[in-house]
């Protein structure tokens, strides 16, 4: 009804003007259509337009790109197919995307077959995340098979809801007889003149039985050695051996099995792992002048730890303070002068119980980190836990059993950095004065009273007797350890496998042995010829260097904060050894149960031919369409108001040469 109006009105307008008065025939038809034209525009009208959307299947072309396809001579091969596929007629039933793979999954523009790890499964499962569509894909594997790195693809049943695997087998598909090591466990630390384990695990795939011999080696020397029979039925072995551990230091040492006369494969018979070894001889010395029950205490709680030997001698023995690790002055008196003297100047850590027999005067004058001020009198003084101690985890002493400790009535003064353990109370009063204090700067302790015995009695009757053990061994452990190792802890592999991360990490301590995140540390990476410096990441509360791809090779480091007053060196070892050359054959078995989880095929390399006919003949992968509609404003057709202006041009014109104008 609109646009009846609309002629109307148009021819009405036009007629008025140009027939009313006077006869101008062009001019009215120019002028109705302008007319027409500009109220069809008022009006607006719309009209909708359908698109046809033909949405192809995808179709993932994922190629191998590691080391071990060249190494099996397939990845001419690959090539030719990649070829074969782009001029194909796939392309015209699917959308192929194509990716490459070696640890991680990226864009196919060329191919160098240097990857030095595959991981398939995590490749799968990255082009799962990419898939958008509901619709199911196909994926053409052209790979050997062999997953080192990663999650394991055989058991990725999940990706048959989204994908369907035709795995291309590439590289040599004949089945060999193999012996290798899997895996080899043991102890990365292990003490002096101790025995550790070492656990073996062997596979092999077998025709017929055979005999096989594992050695265990050390620089040549073999100190383990076992014969094992194996066959195609029981193809596998679990070794344990037991090593003496040697001398103190780093010990690496090598895993060989050997058996097979015509094996393809020998790089996977031989496994390395390095032991270091510890001095578990804690050596302690106690110096006291009197014979006290405290000491027959200490002595029997210190038996608990066979790591920790304790020697007791008077101070006017002989005795060399650098054959002990650390040393206990049991209330001295003024017979010790030379004793202070040597731990002055050799720097010793120590710990000392004081009491009724202690000279007071001649211990303040050693300017200690404590001093006591002299009264002559004692006072029993009952042990309080300091809940902010936090060196260590305190054991869990039944304090309000224990009996009260006895030393001379006197304020304590403390300088230095301390931690105190337990406070002192005096009957039921609780007094801030220090019972068990400890000098975080020089790994000095300082026990004010003595009957130490019987706390270890009493502990006996109420079954904390391992508690109290465990109080005097974290002492002597305190005052054990160096300052150095106690404030930079290095935490490393002391070996690597070729193309594996070295990964290093550092912890720095504060004095008060927090973990200190404000330090700025340095790793400096010795080769041949010059000093690599590195960054060192903070991770948490620590600092962790990821080293890159370093040759085969011996190195050595240096970790050290800003200003160099905490340092520590460590070196590596780095094998020649590559994961891609551990099995150069293809995993049919593998691949196969790939193919079968997802509802996909497994073809051989002289198959491409049947797989792209089975691709394009398969209804499992068809074309969906769907119908796009769109409206479209006639204000928005720009010929129309083009139109518009053209024939108010030709109006003027026609005026302009009637003389009208």
């Amino acid at each position: 009804m609109l646009y009846i109006l609309a002629i109307l009105a148009a021819f009405s307008l036009s007629a008025f003007q140009y027939l009313y008065k006077r006869k101008a025939l062009w001019l009215f038809i120019v002028r109705f259509l302008v007319y027409l034209s500009l109220l069809i525009l008022l009006i607006n009208p719309k009209w909708i337009r359908k698109k046809e959307i033909v949405t192809k299947p995808d179709l993932y072309v994922l190629a191998d790109n590691s080391s071990s396809v060249k190494w099996q001579n397939a990845s001419k091969f690959l090539i030719d197919f990649l070829r074969e596929i782009k001029q194909s007629k796939l392309k015209d039933k699917f959308r192929i995307h194509y990716f490459k793979f070696d640890k991680a999954i990226s864009s196919l523009d060329s191919l160098s077959f240097s990857g030095k790890q595959t991981a398939i499964g995590d490749a799968l499962s990255e082009l799962k995340m990419m898939h958008q569509s509901d619709n199911n894909a196909a994926i053409i594997l052209l790979s050997d098979g062999q997953n080192n790195a990663g999650r394991d693809y055989v058991y990725q049943s999940s990706l048959s809801k989204s994908f369907k695997v035709y795995p291309v087998v590439l590289g040599d598909t004949t089945t060999y007889d193999d012996l290798r090591i899997d895996l080899v466990n043991t102890n990365a630390y292990v003490y002096k003149d101790n025995y550790f384990p070492v656990e073996i695990f062997l596979t092999a795939d077998l025709h017929q039985p055979v005999k096989a011999r594992l050695n265990i080696l050390e620089q040549g020397k073999i100190l383990f050695q076992k014969k094992i029979d194996l066959n195609p039925a029981q193809s596998s072995a679990h070794i344990t051996a037991k090593l003496k551990s040697g001398k103190v230091g780093l010990h690496r040492y090598r895993v060989s099995v050997s058996g097979l006369k015509n094996e393809k494969n020998t790089l996977n018979n031989r496994q390395y792992f390095s032991v270091e070894v510890l001095n578990n001889a804690r050596k302690v010395l106690l110096i006291s002048d009197i014979i006290h029950p405290d000491i027959g205490a200490i002595r029997r709680s210190l038996k608990t730890h066979p790591a920790t030997e304790l020697v007791i001698k008077k101070p006017t023995d002989k005795f060399q303070l650098s054959d002990y690790q650390s040393v206990i002055l049991y209330q001295p008196v003024n017979t010790f002068v030379s004793v202070f003297k040597q731990l002055k100047q050799q720097h010793k850590s120590w710990w000392i119980i004081t009491g009724k027999h202690t000279d007071w005067n001649f211990l303040n004058r050693q300017n200690l980190f404590f001093s006591r001020q002299i009264v002559q009198s004692y006072e029993n003084y009952f042990p309080i836990k300091n809940p902010g101690f936090g060196l260590f985890k305190l054991p869990d002493l039944s304090l309000d059993k224990l009996s009260p400790l006895i030393d001379n009535y006197g304020q304590v003064k403390l300088s230095s950095a301390t931690e105190t353990a337990y406070f002192s109370r005096i009957n039921n009063i609780a007094i801030q004065q220090p019972l068990l204090v400890f000098n975080t700067e020089d790994k000095q302790v300082v026990l004010l009273g003595e009957n130490l015995w019987q706390w270890a009695m009493i502990s006996g009757v109420s079954d904390t007797q391992q508690a109290f053990d465990q109080l005097l061994f974290q002492i002597v452990q305190y005052i054990n350890l160096n300052n150095d190792f106690e404030r930079l802890q290095l935490q490393y592999k002391k070996q690597f496998y070729q193309s594996m991360p070295v990964m290093i990490t550092a912890k720095f301590l504060d004095r008060n042995l927090e973990p200190d995140t404000n330090v700025s540390p340095e790793f400096m990476l010795y080769t041949a010829h010059k000093i690599v410096r590195y960054p060192m990441l903070l991770q948490n509360d620590f600092y962790q260097v990821n080293l890159p791809d370093l040759p085969a090779g011996f190195y050595r480091f240096k970790v050290q904060n800003k200003d160099g007053s905490l340092q520590k060196n460590g070196s590596f070892r780095i094998l020649p050894f590559s994961l891609e050359k551990q099995n150069l054959q293809a995993n049919v078995k593998g691949l196969k149960q790939l193919a079968q989880q997802t509802g996909g095929q497994l073809y051989y390399p002289n198959q491409t031919g049947s797989l792209a006919d089975d691709l394009m003949s398969s209804k499992q992968f068809h074309s969906t369409m769907a119908y796009e509609t769109s409206e479209t404003p006639l204000i928005d057709y720009r010929p129309l108001l083009f139109l518009i202006v053209l024939l108010l041009t030709i109006e003027w014109l026609v005026k302009k040469l009637r003389g009208e104008l």
